[in-house]
């Protein structure tokens, strides 16, 4: 029996492809993101391959076809959560003066911890299962996204703010300031402010910190 190929049947072909590929990516997205919730719910040695399959009603076989183990699962989250991170604090290049990228930062920042508040949590919160794993590896993109604050405090300073200081004492003022607030939010510690939303509370703190800051 013969086959004929059209122009339609190639056409068919390939949208079934892609619709494999995107099927493809989909799972691997879901395995991820369903990894990363249990990783932080229960913890990454309590945490078993078998349970993220069962969690996604899959069989332990399908996750091994995308990651080879535990580490690998746990590697490719924090590259990707880092990824992802990278590019909220990139958003502010575009903006000229300097003060106002550092501010706008801050923002990113925040929003990127409440918008992916488990990556956020194994990223920057939960000890590092992989802290065995070759530092330049691991965290190349960590300090990438650092580089983007310690450039916008550069910046500044060559605009005459932070004279006399070191940037690089000032980046982890700042982000220890920040990384405390995102902290306190997405561990829900902050129950004993009932008179603000928390939302509000976190932005309106933001916005304070920034001003003490610019009188520096």
């Amino acid at each position: 029996m013969f086959i004929i190929i059209t122009p339609f049947t190639k056409f068919t072909l390939m949208t079934i492809e892609d619709r494999k590929d995107r099927e493809k990516r989909e799972l691997k997205e879901l395995i991820l993101k369903t990894a990363a919730e249990m990783f932080r719910k229960h913890g990454y040695e309590k945490t078993s391959m078998r349970a993220i399959a069962q969690a996604i009603d899959y069989s332990p076989g399908t996750i091994y076809r995308y990651f080879k183990d535990k580490d690998e699962l746990m590697f490719e989250i924090s590259t990707t959560g880092f990824r992802i991170f990278y590019q909220y604090l990139n958003e502010v290049r575009k903006i000229e003066d300097p003060m106002e990228r550092l501010r706008v930062l801050g923002r990113q920042y925040l929003l990127f911890a409440k918008d992916h508040s488990s990556y956020y949590d194994l990223m920057f919160i939960m000890p590092d299962p992989l802290k065995s794993l070759e530092e330049g590896e691991h965290w190349e993109d960590g300090h990438r996204s650092h580089g983007v604050l310690v450039e916008v405090i550069q910046d500044c300073m060559k605009r005459g703010y932070f004279q006399g200081h070191d940037p690089i004492d000032l980046s982890l003022m700042i982000w220890g300031q920040v990384h405390g607030m995102a902290a306190l939010h997405i561990r829900n510690r902050m129950e004993m402010y009932t008179d603000k939303d928390h939302d509000v509370l976190l932005f309106d703190a933001l916005e304070s910190f920034n001003r003490i800051i610019s009188k520096i």
